[in-house]
C-alpha cells in the first residue's frame, strides 16, 4: 500500500521545532488544520485523543520514528501528516533515542482495516534504511512525498 494516497507535500513538515511529545503533536495538528483537514475547532479535542493514547504507550517505534496516532470521527477519511526534525525530539521512543521521523495518522472509527493497513505500511516503510537515510537528506516537501510513495 501507498501511504501518499493519505498524504500530500503539503502536509509536510521539514523544520519541527518542538521540543516535547505534546508539543510535536500539537505543531503537526496545526498543519492539518491549516490545509483544512481538521477543524480548528476539533484540533484540541484531537489532540487529548492523542495525547490519551500515547499514554497508554509512547508511539516512538526507535530507528529515529514516531507514529501517534487515533481513530476519530471528527475526520471523514484518513489523514496523514509528516514532520521532521533533523537535530531530534526525544518522544520517549521505545529504543530511548531522539525522534527525526513523525507521522501523525488520524482515521474515522469506521475504517478500522485501512488505519491497520496505513501503521503497518509506514512501519514496514521506516524500517528501511535507507529510506531514513534518504528522508533526512531530502530538501523539500516532494523530496520527501517520492521516498515516501513506494508500495510496501
Amino acid at each position: 500500500m501507498k501511504i501518499t494516497k493519505y498524504l500530500r507535500p503539503s502536509l509536510i513538515s521539514l523544520k519541527l521545532e518542538a521540543g516535547d511529545k505534546r508539543s510535536v503533536i500539537g505543531s503537526l495538528l496545526n498543519v492539518l488544520v491549516e490545509k483544512g483537514g481538521l477543524p480548528k475547532e476539533k484540533e484540541e479535542e484531537v489532540l487529548e485523543a492523542l495525547i490519551e493514547r500515547e499514554s497508554l504507550t509512547s508511539t516512538g517505534l526507535g530507528y529515529g520514528v514516531a507514529l501517534p496516532h487515533v481513530k476519530t470521527n471528527t475526520v471523514d477519511k484518513i489523514q496523514i501528516v509528516f514532520g521532521r526534525s533533523t537535530k531530534g525530539i526525544d518522544f520517549e521512543a521505545l529504543d530511548g533515542n531522539p525522534t527525526h521521523f513523525f507521522f501523525l495518522v488520524l482515521a474515522p472509527a469506521k475504517d478500522i482495516e485501512e488505519y491497520l493497513k496505513v501503521l503497518s505500511s509506514i512501519s514496514l516503510l521506516m524500517k528501511d534504511e535507507n529510506n531514513r537515510r534518504s528522508l533526512i537528506q531530502a530538501k523539500t516537501p516532494e523530496d520527501i512525498y517520492k521516498v515516501l510513495d513506494k508500495n510496501v
